[in-house]
């Protein structure tokens, strides 16, 4: 049964929010067999694995190490386009350039990391390859350390008890503030990815309070 955005558990990691429940938004979690505490930050699975292609008719037989995708990666068909022997320009899904890149050296922008290394043929200009980064689930689940599932995109409402499968809960994915020690999983990699997205962890253990000096 889903959650409605106004249910309260047994919380107490928030300590302030937006008006209007604009903090909140109701997803899909999926369970895997242990409970899930009111407090864990959550991740969404908004975009899988990339692979890596040659393009038909490229000249050089270069290879790509193993493709890392992270939270400012789009999901879709990335190109990469050589304008030398070791030197190539990467494209997003959207035709934008995300940078330029050499032959034999790690390549880390735009939320794509991988490494082309030189086969026994040269590539040449005009050699092209792509990495498809593929869509995900959309489904959240809890975050695990060093965004080794995604990005930390929020903190669960809900206490769940031990179950699998999918289930609706309420997440504070936006512009509110949380207290670190009701937290579950964060870490500084989740402190930063939610600090992007306007939610604060303070170090307190109550809400900030107006104070006036003595006179």
């Amino acid at each position: 049964m889903p959650t409605p955005l106004y249910f309260t558990p047994p919380m107490d990691f928030v300590l302030s929010e937006a008006p209007g429940l604009r903090s909140r938004q109701q997803v899909t979690l999926t369970q895997s067999g242990t409970a899930v505490k009111s407090g864990t930050v959550v991740t969404s699975n908004v975009r899988g694995a990339g692979t890596f292609a040659r393009d038909a008719g490229t000249t050089g037989n270069f290879t790509s190490g193993a493709i890392t995708v992270g939270v400012a990666a789009l999901p879709g068909v990335y190109r990469i386009i050589f304008t030398a022997a070791t030197l190539f320009v990467v494209e997003d899904p959207n035709g934008v350039t995300v940078d330029n890149g050499t032959l034999g050296t790690a390549f880390s922008a735009g939320g794509l990391g991988f490494t082309l290394t030189a086969g026994g043929t040269a590539a040449v200009s005009g050699d092209t390859a792509t990495i498809t980064v593929a869509a995900g689930t959309g489904k959240w689940v809890p975050y695990t350390a060093a965004r080794a599932a995604g990005p930390a995109m929020g903190v669960l409402y809900n206490e769940l008890s031990a179950a699998t499968g999918d289930i609706q809960v309420v997440v504070f994915d936006r512009d509110c503030e949380v207290r670190r020690a009701g937290l579950i999983g964060l870490d500084a990699a989740a402190e930063a990815d939610l600090r992007a997205l306007g939610i604060k962890v303070r170090g307190g253990t109550t809400a900030l309070k107006n104070s006036t000096p003595a006179l």
